[in-house]
């Protein structure tokens, strides 16, 4: 759809090409990451008992377990995130006969780390809320909860979010790609409208991501460490009915 109805008006022209492409992969890279966060949500919850156990009963610290699983996710948002970025390379050179690369591509690589770092603090946050407020029926929901705020943002194709653009961290992911992909200064919305639109200060964008992402993973290790299994209250009752007992005998 990107490069054959959406890009019926973008002229063979690199730039023009290059402008597009940027556009196209910060908003499908949003919402690939954003789709793989459900994943990492439901093996974080099924995993629940598991990793209370081993950061409590093991020389595992919330935060090694933390720093470690970080690692492993980040390497797959990677992965999908290269991936993306060959299909959408590929299928515009089909289209448009042009290859085109990013202005920066170091700046790139690190646009897409912020993004993928944040996708996975918000998808552990949300689902060790799900876990201390012991709310299973709301799993489902919670997990899907970063894509629906994906394609909310997706929105910024047709409307100018304005000074939103900056606290949207969905809308930060595409602003810092856009930057980086095209050498341009990201709108801060409306990104098909060809007339004047209002730019994005690119520094502020990036410090909102990183505020987002520090803030979400500060907030994950304290709920780690609140963590409780679902049988651990039980067990508690009876460890103190059983002394009780033991000191009235």
């Amino acid at each position: 759809m990107w490069a054959y109805i959406f890009g019926n008006y973008i002229p063979q022209i690199e730039e023009a090409v290059r402008i597009y492409t940027a556009t196209a992969y910060g908003n499908l890279l949003m919402l690939s990451l954003s789709g793989a966060s459900t994943t990492i949500a439901s093996s974080l919850l099924y995993s629940s008992k598991s990793i209370l156990y081993v950061t409590k009963f093991t020389k595992l610290s919330p935060s090694r377990f933390l720093l470690e699983n970080l690692t492993s996710s980040l390497i797959a948002l990677l992965a999908i995130s290269a991936v993306m970025f060959i299909s959408v390379t590929g299928v515009f050179f089909a289209r448009f006969g042009l290859v085109v690369m990013p202005v920066d591509a170091v700046g790139l690589f690190f646009g897409i780390l912020l993004g993928a770092l944040f996708i996975y603090a918000l998808a552990l946050f949300l689902n060790f809320s799900v876990i201390i407020l012991r709310a299973p029926k709301s799993a489902s929901f919670i997990s899907f909860l970063p894509l629906i705020l994906a394609f909310t943002a997706y929105a910024s194709l047709w409307i100018d979010f304005g000074n939103v653009a900056y606290f949207s961290p969905f809308n930060c992911i595409v602003s810092v790609c856009y930057y980086y992909f095209s050498g341009h200064t990201p709108p801060t919305g409306n990104f098909l409208a060809q007339s004047e639109r209002n730019l994005v200060n690119v520094s502020l964008v990036i410090v909102s991501l990183v505020a987002w992402s520090t803030i979400l993973m500060v907030l994950n290790v304290v709920l780690l460490r609140k963590m409780r299994g679902v049988g651990e209250k039980k067990s508690e009752r009876l460890k103190t009915k059983f002394k009780l007992r033991w000191t009235s005998g």
